[in-house]
């Protein structure tokens, strides 16, 4: 059965003070989701927009797709996304096996990261979630195991070899990934769960293990959670006194969601990268990515924001 992609560009008008490469910009965001998102005509575009959004990129979403912005703006990044995860709710006539996509507005896209993704809908029909970024872990390697937060009983799946590229089980991911839409339908109470009881974040990686049926924490990591979490101090005393009875609820949540998995699965090489040092995908020149998405615009007639994405090179080369 044919899945239709419903592609969500989570778009934010201001900025924020996070390790950007020198060639960043919310243009070069925009315009890779863009140009990989019209690699799929049969694809629905939707701009999500948390605020007021600068002119320039406002008019090409107005070309490119719908656009739906959240009413009392900006709301913020716990809202934006929890507004994104929702969405089917507000779309019955989706469905479940139609897959929606969320991405955030500092992910750079290879041109056909959306056409790889609809590819793995019909050829990976074990994945219920899917994800362009991210790395494998060296399982063999005992820091493995800090570095990716990876609880005691992880043990990936098989790999899966679609047209010739290899989607892996990834433990979990961030912010911008797809799914199919009846499991976020069915997961709605996991999202909601891993966002409580924090006010400004939610636990991204705990989500993506309670869907797949992963008990997050165990014997000592009840009480320090998962490796890097805890902070000695007073501090730290109290935060433990409050997480403790959160960590077992979302042990008992995963545990009953051991019937119904729903896995997640990641290609590689990746076909996308976070915009953010350290943690731009290795695998890629994504500096001859950028290059390219600026001939792209140049050619679809966005001289000026070509322009804005070739600074970026300029401004990295002079740092040299």
């Amino acid at each position: 059965m044919e899945s239709r992609l419903h592609l969500v560009f989570r778009s934010y008008g201001g900025e924020n003070t996070k390790n950007r490469p020198a060639w960043y910009s919310k243009q070069l965001a925009l315009a890779s989701f863009v140009r990989a998102a019209r690699r799929v005509p049969t694809a629905e575009v939707i701009f999500l927009n948390d605020g007021p959004i600068p002119p320039d990129l406002l008019e090409l979403m107005q070309s490119a797709g719908r656009i739906i912005s959240i009413p009392h703006g900006p709301v913020g990044m716990r809202g934006s996304y929890w507004r994104a995860v929702t969405l089917p709710r507000k779309h019955p006539d989706w469905p479940d096996h139609d897959i929606l996509s969320l991405n955030e507005d500092d992910y750079l896209f290879r041109a056909d990261a959306f056409r790889l993704l609809e590819a793995a809908a019909a050829g990976v029909p074990q994945a219920s979630y899917f994800s362009l970024y991210g790395t494998r872990p060296d399982y063999s390697d005992s820091r493995a195991r800090e570095e990716f937060s990876l609880p005691r009983t992880w043990a990936p799946e098989g790999d899966q070899v679609v047209g010739g590229r290899v989607w892996f089980n990834q433990p979990g991911i961030t912010s911008t990934f797809s799914g199919r839409v009846g499991a976020f339908r069915k997961d709605a109470a996991v999202f909601a769960h891993c966002m409580i009881p924090f006010r400004r974040r939610f636990l991204d990686h705990e989500t993506c293990l309670l869907y797949q049926g992963v008990v997050p924490y165990h014997g000592s990591e009840i009480f320090c959670g998962l490796p890097d979490d805890y902070v000695p101090g007073v501090r730290g005393l109290l935060r433990t006194a409050v997480l403790v009875p959160f960590r077992l609820a979302l042990n008992a949540h995963a545990v009953a969601r051991r019937r119904t998995r729903h896995l997640l699965y990641c290609l590689t090489p990746n076909m996308a990268t976070h915009m953010e040092h350290p943690v731009i995908s290795p695998d890629h020149d994504w500096t001859a990515e950028a290059m390219d998405v600026a001939d792209w615009a140049r050619a679809q007639g966005l001289a000026r924001m070509a322009k804005s994405i070739e600074r970026g090179r300029c401004a990295q080369e002079s740092c040299r």
